[in-house]
């Protein structure tokens, strides 16, 4: 596949450094996108008509990452930006749908959203290096979507919303730049799907077990549904990953799990325990869609995270939705709100929606 250097649409990538969100508490600094170039046709995995380009991703405390992404662009007027981010280490393409033409790309686009997929050359959540963080690999999904944000949407003066759309990894990824990067200073919009998924690696990792977790218990805030049980604990095969990923393969061995460890894993947390991370997102609609079934940690996990919302002050729109009759531990595509709705157009709707959904309400005219 033959590489083509970009003209003007990569500029703007031979700074160091990429803009840095101001006005919000958390403040771990971005990285950069460099050698951006523009391939003659898309990877496997990217929509017909998508145009691709590939890059690298540099981070304080990571190895460079290599990146694909690719964009489309409504056939009428620009309505706004969406971003997608994969699960697992996000070395894919997004395909959430019920079938290849009811997309999630489809309805967006059809709607006069621009879409932008993403992959990456090898998980992102592992730093490349010696020492291991997830919440330090994060800036490489943050620095990403902020590039995005400045050189597709047009940063501040770009039409519409500037949105994203994360699943059950990729919703990690979201988590982790709206708590700890900044991005709620530009996302108009963000839904998270089966997640976010490293709401608390400890309780996720450690033995003996956390205990089960009552997701949307009655009374919090948001939620849509009944509560339900489930427990936060990595299930077998993803705790050998994310135990690679954070650098202690001894997540969920059995063994008792030493205190210095389980403190690692709590500092590298979307919700580490410190006063780094922020829940609040004023001008940010955030959105979550979890599955009810509990054949993974999903569910538990992201409550970590959603029971820090406990005023609409914090955002501009926010909910916690319970799905049932998901297609497996994730697919929340298949499954039904507690409306009877299909998820999938519930939560298509919900990007669209004109009040709660990718609208623009960062930078405004006064």
């Amino acid at each position: 596949m033959k590489a083509t250097t970009l003209g003007l649409f990569s500029l703007c990538l031979s700074l160091s450094l990429l803009f840095v969100p101001s006005g919000n508490a958390a403040t771990l600094p971005l990285g950069s996108v460099v050698d951006v170039t523009a391939l003659e046709s898309c990877p496997s995995g990217y929509a017909p008509g998508m145009s691709c380009q590939q890059a690298t991703v540099q981070c304080p405390g990571t190895a460079d990452l290599g990146v694909t992404f690719g964009l489309i662009e409504p056939e009428g007027e620009v309505k706004g930006t969406v971003f997608f981010h994969a699960g697992a280490g996000g070395t894919m393409p997004f395909n959430g749908g019920l079938n290849y033409q009811l997309t999630y790309l489809s309805t967006y686009r059809q709607k006069g959203y621009r879409v932008v997929l993403m992959s990456w050359a090898t998980d992102w959540e592992d730093t490349g290096l010696r020492e291991k963080s997830l919440q330090t690999a994060a800036c490489r999904p943050a620095t990403l979507l902020n590039y995005v944000y400045q050189n597709i949407h047009g940063g501040a003066s770009g039409a519409g919303g500037m949105c994203a759309q994360g699943y059950s990894g990729g919703s990690g990824a979201l988590g982790y730049a709206l708590a700890l990067y900044g991005a709620s200073s530009y996302l108009d919009k963000v839904i998270l799907e089966s997640g976010p998924v490293f709401g608390d690696i400890e309780a996720g990792c450690e033995v003996p077990n956390a205990p089960i977790v009552t997701v949307c218990p009655f009374g919090q805030f948001g939620c849509v549904g009944n509560p339900w049980e489930d427990n936060p604990q990595y299930v077998t095969g993803t705790n050998i990953v994310v135990g690679n990923w954070t650098g202690h393969p001894i997540c969920q061995d059995r063994r008792t799990t030493p205190a210095k460890v389980n403190l690692d894993w709590k500092a590298m947390s979307i919700v580490d325990g410190k006063t780094d991370a922020t829940f609040s997102y004023p001008q940010t609609a955030l959105s979550g869609w979890v599955c009810s079934n509990g054949l993974n940690n999903s569910a538990a996990q992201g409550e970590f995270f959603y029971q820090n919302f406990t005023s609409a002050k914090q955002t501009a729109g926010y909910s916690l939705t319970r799905v049932d009759n998901c297609r497996g531990p994730e697919g929340i595509e298949a499954g039904n709100t507690p409306a009877g709705e299909s998820a999938f157009f519930a939560v298509a709707q919900d990007m669209l929606d004109s009040v709660v959904g990718c609208v623009k309400r960062h930078n405004l005219p006064k």
